[in-house]
């Protein structure tokens, strides 16, 4: 089975077991999942389930709340744990899009066959987002827009995209 991040539940709210909960991305609707899996490391070894009772909320932090959770020491030993939730159970997206974590990882090359190193890190600007491409030596970030990413290979691993002016000066990390 393979368990994904989901969100971060970072602190109590209230004294009725409520708590702050970031999530990891807005594609995914935490409220959507009922049986979930927090965990500090290992959803797969060392790991708690819970339902979720509630998800409240337009703007992040979203308070969330648990079936089994009614008071704030209860909640408390909770502050710091990943919500994860099986991949299986993630709803399919709309063709040529895609989450988080299919596009973290990915090798990415320019149209000629130029490695540039793999996706480490995606930071959401709002208009579109930017992919932070990292190798040992240098950090490139590439703008999430249809000019400049071509193609994302997933069954491959890797995106490759088009090199527009002023993309590729040399950053050293």
């Amino acid at each position: 089975m393979d368990w994904i991040p989901v969100g971060k539940v970072t602190k109590t709210h209230g004294l009725k077991g409520d708590l702050k909960l970031y999530p990891s991305m807005d594609e995914i609707g935490v409220a959507d999942f009922k049986k979930i899996r927090l965990s500090r490391d290992n959803p797969a070894q060392d790991f708690a389930e819970y339902h979720i009772q509630s998800v409240r909320g337009k703007n992040i932090p979203l308070i969330i709340k648990f079936k089994e959770v009614d008071s704030v020491e209860a909640a408390s030993e909770l502050v710091g744990q990943t919500i994860y939730v099986l991949r299986d159970e993630l709803p399919d997206l709309p063709e040529d899009e895609y989450y988080w974590f299919q596009i973290e990882g990915l090798k990415v090359y320019d149209e000629e066959g130029h490695y540039y190193g793999n996706i480490e890190e995606i930071i959401r600007t709002g208009s579109n987002d930017v992919y932070v491409v990292r190798d040992d030596e240098k950090e490139l970030l590439l703008p999430m827009i249809d000019s400049v990413v071509k193609i994302i290979d997933l069954e491959a691993g890797k995106l490759i995209f088009h090199p527009v002016e002023g993309l590729l000066e040399d950053t050293p990390i």
